[in-house]
């Protein structure tokens, strides 16, 4: 609820008729962003936002197993041009929350994120949804979630203070800042 109440605050600069782009990350595997990120989706649909949630992590997704939804299609095969979003984007709990799950591994993730294709998709995306989240693999392993990041509104960066010093938090986080990323 307090991540919530902090996206609108980034309202401040929103274009009429065009959603919010939020791209939730972390330093390393297991920080909690799968979780941040269906917890903020649900948050922004219970108050009657229409969201899509995009599992972008194509290495390790999870998105679709944590909620229980079939997974096989999704992303990576509107990305390859296998299918159209609206084959494989399946409503989840409220009529206004949508997910887009991962699909089946790619071999080459990074190239299909930073794709023409993709930049297109969540565009469109966009102009029909108020909030599009994408939860993406962490920083620390791939470069991934920057590529996503440069269309960004904002990138919420998930530390878990347990598991990672503040020094390498930094070092991800200027990693973010140095591809254009809020």
């Amino acid at each position: 609820r307090r991540i919530h109440t902090n996206i609108e605050f980034l309202q401040t600069d929103k274009v009429a008729g065009k959603g919010q782009l939020l791209v939730i990350t972390s330093a390393q595997p297991s920080e909690g962003k799968t979780t941040m990120s269906i917890n903020v989706a649900a948050a922004l649909a219970e108050d009657g936002a229409h969201v899509l949630l995009v599992d972008a992590d194509l290495r390790h997704p999870s998105v679709a197993h944590h909620l229980g939804l079939e997974g096989s299609a999704g992303l990576a095969h509107v990305l390859s041009g296998q299918m159209s979003p609206k084959d494989v984007v399946q409503n989840y709990w409220k009529p206004n929350l949508h997910i887009l799950p991962a699909g089946k591994r790619p071999a080459n993730a990074g190239v299909l994120l930073g794709s023409g294709t993709m930049r297109i998709m969540v565009e469109q995306a966009l102009t029909q949804y108020d909030y599009v989240i994408i939860d993406t693999p962490p920083i620390g392993q791939v470069i991934d979630p920057a590529i996503v990041a440069q269309q960004t509104d904002g990138v919420i960066f998930l530390i878990s203070q347990a598991n990672i010093s503040y020094k390498y938090a930094q070092k991800q986080i200027e990693q973010m800042r140095k591809s254009g990323c809020r």
